[in-house]
């Protein structure tokens, strides 16, 4: 009678680590018969370089446990991998099994199958909790609208580029983007011609900003770009191009056949670290004083750039 398995091994590599070659070819060929793909190592120095250049499902233990200073050997490669052990020289309930020297143990094959499979099984549950704990570390730092960078990843962000412009004694500054009467574009023509808006927006920013600056959405229609090694007026002529390249845009509208013209208005925040010992250990809210830069440039009109440079 064929054993039922929860788990495909059709696709599964095994690597079973024994010292007897005999051994080898008797398990090789009964996990062969079984629908898995067995490969062979005498010891776990080989088992290591075999776990880092093609990686295995499943590590299988037969005749020798091996001292644990050997098994501890290719621990960091199963961890790197999240590859389980299938360990014959212990049954399920995790006891010792009695084995004679080269020698293998007594396992019937609806049991071999029972303990591959449930190894296949946790490792299954490893890479999808790996793809979920992927997904939402992603969720944390990305905006899902625009794909950029969210306010989380830029507030972490901008504390290390404070302190890399420390070490080195460059300039940093940051630009707060805001779209002039954005809330007009979801009264007028509802959230999808804003989000289309929006992700129009991101593009400009990035492609518009240098490759090494940081770009993030900041928060509803605030865009944040930190400038690394920028001063006053490289940040000034970044934003002034910026704000260019956003009144010169065609805002596609699905919802009418004429574009939508806006605007934007920038705040800037520039901070160049003292070269004199013990001066200029100025706490990280450049972010702080950009956000005072915008407030500033709104209640002054559409399409404006105010400037403040941090002490």
């Amino acid at each position: 009678m064929p054993v039922s398995s929860p788990v495909s091994s059709q696709s599964a590599v095994v690597l079973i680590i024994d010292p007897e070659p005999q051994n080898q070819r008797t398990m090789r060929d009964r996990l062969m018969r079984l629908g898995y793909t067995a490969r062979t190592t005498d010891d776990y120095e080989s088992a290591t370089a075999i776990l880092e250049a093609t990686p295995p499902d499943v590590v299988m233990i037969t005749g020798i446990a091996g001292s644990p200073e050997e098994v501890d050997t290719i621990q960091p490669q199963l961890n790197r991998w999240g590859i389980p052990v299938v360990n014959l020289t212990i049954d399920a309930s995790g006891a010792a099994t009695q084995v004679l020297p080269g020698s293998l143990p007594t396992l019937s094959d609806a049991e071999l199958k029972m303990r591959l499979d449930a190894a296949l099984q946790s490792r299954k549950l490893h890479e999808t909790l790996a793809m979920e704990n992927a997904r939402l570390a992603a969720e944390r730092l990305y905006d899902p609208l625009t794909g950029l960078f969210n306010r989380r990843y830029m507030m972490i962000r901008v504390e290390e580029e404070i302190k890399r412009s420390s070490r080195r004694g460059y300039a940093l500054s940051c630009l707060l983007v805001d779209v002039d009467k954005f809330d007009g574009v979801n009264e007028t023509w509802g959230h999808p011609v804003g989000d289309s808006v929006l992700r129009d927006m991101a593009h400009i920013v990035t492609r518009t900003l240098r490759g090494s600056d940081i770009v993030a959405r900041y928060r509803d229609d605030q865009f944040i770009g930190l400038l690394t090694d920028t001063d006053a007026s490289g940040a000034q002529v970044a934003a002034n191009r910026l704000r260019d390249e956003v009144a010169a845009h065609d805002f596609l509208n699905a919802a009418s056949s004429v574009p939508i013209k806006l605007t934007a208005s920038v705040g800037i925040a520039y901070w160049m670290p003292s070269t004199k010992p013990g001066e200029g250990t100025w706490e990280p809210q450049l972010i702080a004083l950009a956000e005072r830069a915008l407030k500033a440039a709104k209640l002054s009109g559409q399409n404006r750039l105010v400037m403040l440079q941090a002490a």
